[in-house]
């Protein structure tokens, strides 16, 4: 069996290797752009598994399948990484597995997600910084303001851009922009939205979990929704309730999670855009 040891491991776990480097890896999602369980980042590695083969796609490190998947993650050879994968597959081998070496693994794919989580944080911090600096050079926007006066919405206590921000490289927001702030629970970040209704996020703004608190005082029924005009405009038929906009729907999820931990017994309605991708419709399937 050892002769054909690598052969046997990857045709029994066909199909399966989710689960199986879930267990070895750490914490893997199918299709999602995510940290790399070998060399991390943020969101540069796809688990793909086409055909059932475990392949994914980095890039940071390359491309393949899941058992060099297991090879770079702990730093160990084709035959070893069978070894490995062989107990999760059915196999019995007669070779012990060296356990220092599954714990070097372990130890280093951890000590990568601990050092990307410093640079976030870091990152994070300095565009917080400079999300407040830039405030500070903006004026209260008002009911004038070009983006607002096309989605015939009022200014919620936001903000007008007085000279140009430049974002990355020579690309730079005009004043005249709106400017969304996100809190996370602080300020943790911008939005800015162009008079022709385009919007950017300040680089390192922290979005997951944040949003924008709109006029209401009623915390038993609270509306969360993606666009700042969507909102605003429900904010106007309902004005006793809290209107919390989540700048997008991926993040939908994250505030009404967040409120719940908090507001145990509130109604949270999700306002929900009718787009093709149904992030919306699904992050209301995850809360109800």
């Amino acid at each position: 069996m050892n002769d054909n040891l690598i052969r046997d491991v990857v045709t029994l776990a066909s199909g399966q290797w989710l689960n199986i480097l879930n267990n070895l890896c750490g914490d893997i999602a199918y299709k999602k752009a995510q940290a790399c369980p070998a060399c991390g980042g943020k969101d540069r590695f796809t688990f793909d598994d086409l055909e059932g083969r475990g392949t994914y796609v980095c890039r940071g490190c390359g491309s393949g399948d899941a058992l060099s998947l297991v090879v770079k993650v702990y730093s160990v050879n084709a035959r070893q990484a069978a070894l490995m994968v062989a107990p999760y597959v059915g196999l019995s081998v007669d070779k012990s597995l060296d356990k220092a070496v599954i714990e070097r693994g372990r130890r280093k794919a951890e000590q990568a997600k601990e050092q990307e989580a410093v640079k976030l944080a870091a990152k994070q911090d300095k565009a917080a910084t400079r999300a407040l600096a830039i405030l500070k050079a903006c004026k209260p926007a008002l009911a004038s303001n070009t983006y607002l006066v096309t989605k015939q919405i009022p200014p919620f206590d936001t903000f007008e851009l007085m000279k140009p921000v430049h974002l990355y490289g020579d690309y730079r927001v005009n004043a005249g922009s709106l400017v969304v702030p996100i809190f996370n629970p602080k300020l943790s970040g911008l939005q800015f939205i162009k008079p022709n209704g385009e919007k950017h996020i300040l680089a390192g703004s922290k979005v997951k979990g944040g949003f924008y608190p709109l006029s209401g005082k009623n915390f038993h029924q609270i509306y969360i929704g993606e666009g700042f005009a969507t909102c605003a405009a429900v904010a106007e038929c309902v004005p006793e309730s809290l209107v919390l906009c989540a700048f997008n729907a991926g993040n939908l999820i994250n505030v009404a999670l967040g409120i719940r931990a908090s507001r145990s017994k509130a109604v949270i309605i999700i306002i929900a855009d009718n787009d093709e991708s149904g992030t919306g419709a699904v992050s209301y399937t995850h809360l109800t």
